[in-house]
């Protein structure tokens, strides 16, 4: 392309720009070099772990039987706990301490998650049953 003389006419820098723009417009859109953006981003590795503290005036706690299945009447949910690791969320239980809720597929740990953090808030009495592992199975919220 012929170089411009007038006042306005873009420099020879602007034009090849250009020029690369319209090659590339051509072609598809733009490419873009994201690891390049990003840099050395580090991640940490998410464990998953269960709760270290005690909620506030937690009562003492039964003693945790390996092995049975069990249900548990009457009891509150006094605080829940989670990490970003996937599908690790844990209830409070009065009297029992903290129970992981059962991760045995999305839906269950949703609906687990939901009515555990409704009974929390509302201070509903609730019905559980905690499995061998020591998770919460089911759940119901008075």
């Amino acid at each position: 392309m012929p170089r411009s003389t007038t006042k306005d006419a873009p420099t020879d820098t602007a034009e090849s720009v250009r020029a690369e723009t319209m090659k590339s417009a051509s072609e598809g859109a733009p490419k873009l070099d994201v690891a390049s953006l990003l840099g050395d981003i580090r991640t940490e590795e998410v464990r998953d772990t269960q709760p270290m503290m005690t909620p506030p005036s937690e009562p003492a706690v039964e003693v945790q039987a390996e092995g049975i299945t069990a249900w548990h009447n009457g009891k509150k949910i006094t605080a829940m706990w989670a990490n970003s690791a996937s599908r690790n969320s844990y209830a409070a239980v009065a009297g029992l301490g903290w129970r992981k809720l059962s991760n045995a597929n999305d839906s269950t740990y949703l609906s687990m998650v939901m009515m555990a953090s409704h009974a929390e808030q509302t201070n509903s009495t609730v019905n559980l049953e905690i499995s061998a592992s020591n998770e919460i199975t089911q759940i119901y919220v008075w």
